[in-house]
């Protein structure tokens, strides 16, 4: 068993959802790591395992439960600084150059940090340039040596600053604190958003926990990654790196051949995010630093989903003209395919960058209302179909010719 899945074993009584506890976990890791480990790309640069993680929920869900957990877990370990509580993005810099002293009288001269809160829009003061700078300060790969940001009244200078993030926010807050350039400007693009809308299960916690969680025994574990520093073994000539170079062509072409809509970015960083998942989940199983082909597959299942949840967490901001290309995308799939019809299975599948089972069903209604695609059960699938006198005539439309 795997640090990470001994963290979900001791949190299943609970009411929190799975994932939240997943995340969280694996963002302790990313936190107490910090740019102490790679990943070496192409011989060319490094790719370190800092991730930017927003729990995105309903109140009362179960967001906090998870990142209280992740907070108390990387103040055990002691190795790096912890920013919670209400900040300024000024204040977030002013902590990330300074010393601060450990117990035992070391002192913590590096720029790094883990930004920890249940409610990110309560934690960050409002502020233009904050989502800017957090996006800025994402990317250690191309942060090598200092960081500077000149202000009048304060000057902040950076050392290799690298910054892991775990926080939550709901919908409502969501839209106060981020505006549509953070959204689509590249800070989404950079986080996972974990989008659920229940908990896991009901536990009205009166009753003693059968297993209740041991956080001294965590991070017994996690005190051992403090010690590492280096690279990972290298993927090349490895079944995980020829994995990854299998998914990566796939995935790409099908983006450039379907000309995916990725306005937030994620869909374009998702190859960085594969190999972030993938270290992470390889520190959980073992100090090793060995990626294998069970991480692999598990980063590349986990990050395919985050690509619906950014969507799902972002398309009220798009507007009525994001359905408006779902619908074209529907149409063209019926009119170019013999006869005339698909499964919704398959059209799922094909299409799940573009759009989700929710936004499906607001096309197909749309459709079915007019009655130019109708929907019927074969079997045990659900398979939409486009009648011959609707095709013929969107080809005369599309031709130019009246009807």
């Amino acid at each position: 068993m795997s640090w990470l899945d001994e963290v979900l074993a001791q949190h299943e009584e609970l009411e929190s959802p799975k994932s939240f506890w997943y995340w969280s976990g694996l963002s302790v890791i990313s936190a107490i790591v910090k740019d102490r480990v790679w990943l070496v790309e192409g011989a060319a640069w490094k790719c370190y395992p800092n991730i930017y993680v927003i729990l995105y929920a309903d109140s009362g869900v179960g967001k906090g439960p998870p990142i209280a957990l992740a907070h108390k877990l990387v103040a055990n370990v002691n190795n790096t600084k912890i920013i919670s509580g209400r900040s300024s993005i000024q204040g977030i810099l002013t902590k990330l150059q300074r010393n601060e002293s450990r117990p035992g009288g070391s002192i913590s001269k590096t720029c790094s940090g883990f930004i920890v809160a249940s409610e990110f829009s309560s934690a960050l003061v409002k502020d233009p340039a904050a989502m800017d700078i957090l996006t800025d300060l994402f990317d250690r790969k191309w942060r090598a040596g200092d960081w500077e940001s000149l202000l009048k009244q304060e000057q902040f200078k950076l050392n290799d600053p690298v910054i892991s993030l775990l926080a939550g926010i709901n919908n409502a807050h969501f839209d106060v604190l981020l505006d549509n350039k953070d959204v689509f400007g590249g800070f989404i693009g950079r986080c996972f958003i974990i989008n659920e809308s229940q908990g896991e299960k009901l536990n009205p916690l009166i009753d003693d926990l059968k297993h209740p969680p041991d956080t001294d025994y965590l991070s017994e574990y996690l005190k051992k990654l403090t010690v590492l520093s280096g690279p990972f073994q290298t993927l090349q000539g490895t079944d995980a790196g020829e994995l990854y170079k299998e998914w990566y062509n796939k995935f790409y072409t099908d983006v450039r051949e379907q000309k995916v809509d990725d306005r937030t970015g994620t869909i374009r960083r998702t190859r960085d995010s594969i190999k972030k998942v993938a270290m992470l989940l390889s520190l959980a199983e073992s100090p090793d630093m060995v990626i294998t082909v069970p991480h692999m597959e598990e980063a590349i299942v986990v990050c395919e989903k985050l690509i619906g949840a950014v969507r799902q967490t972002t398309n009220h901001k798009h507007g009525l003209s994001q359905n408006a290309q779902h619908k074209a995308l529907v149409v063209n799939e019926l009119m170019t395919r013999e006869p005339h019809q698909i499964s919704r299975e398959m059209l799922m599948k094909k299409y799940y960058m573009h759009f989700n089972a929710s936004e499906l069903d607001d096309v197909m209604q749309a459709f079915h209302q007019s009655g130019m695609i109708i929907a019927e059960q074969v079997g045990d699938k659900l398979v939409y179909k486009m009648p011959q006198k609707e095709v013929d005539e969107m080809r005369r439309f599309l031709e130019g010719k009246n009807k």
